[in-house]
């Protein structure tokens, strides 16, 4: 009977370490000779001395099949909702004037597209009484380049939060026809 290797001592930084630290390659069926940690030095080395290469490779890659990507990204937010949650946080902060002039662009957006006729404690209520899980949205966009929106009562929606942020700022063909 066979005895299991449970550790491999590693060919670059030479530390015995245990198989959980070492890629496994499936098309061999076995572990690398060299360790995580030493593949992750090597690639990072490789990447600062190449990094114009690299990147232009990498957009290359995303230009010929975009919809992987998309896939790909996809997938990744929905395994890790905190982590991006707190990417999007970073960015934010490292962003700040950019994030505030978007924002300032959305609230002027919003107070160029309310009527005088709009009854604001009806919106706030709408905007009170929105449940947990949903966004309130716009019917009719307030930006768009196929049609504007107002910012009314009449013109909100309770929307689940994941439909409202794949909606973006779409304009359905049910709406063009029948705004």
């Amino acid at each position: 009977m066979k005895a299991v290797i449970e550790t491999q001592v590693c060919t670059k930084c030479g530390l015995e370490k245990p198989l959980s630290e070492y890629h496994f390659r499936p098309d061999q069926q076995k572990h690398r000779r060299d360790c995580k940690d030493c593949v992750r030095s090597r690639s990072k080395r490789y990447y600062r001395a190449n990094s114009e290469k690299v990147n232009a490779i990498s957009k290359a890659r995303y230009h010929a099949n975009p919809e992987k990507k998309r896939a790909l990204v996809k997938t990744y937010r929905e395994a890790n909702p905190e982590k991006v949650r707190e990417i999007n946080k970073r960015s934010r902060q490292k962003n700040a004037g950019t994030s505030r002039a978007i924002n300032a662009k959305r609230r002027a957006a919003k107070l160029n597209a309310t009527p005088a006729w709009a009854d604001l404690k009806k919106i706030a209520q709408i905007y009170k009484d929105c449940p947990p899980g949903y966004h309130i949205d716009h019917y009719f966009p307030l930006q768009s380049p196929i049609m504007c929106g107002l910012h009314t009562e009449l013109n909100l929606q309770y929307l689940p939060a994941k439909e409202n942020i794949r909606k973006k700022n779409n304009v359905t063909l049910d709406q063009q026809l029948n705004g």
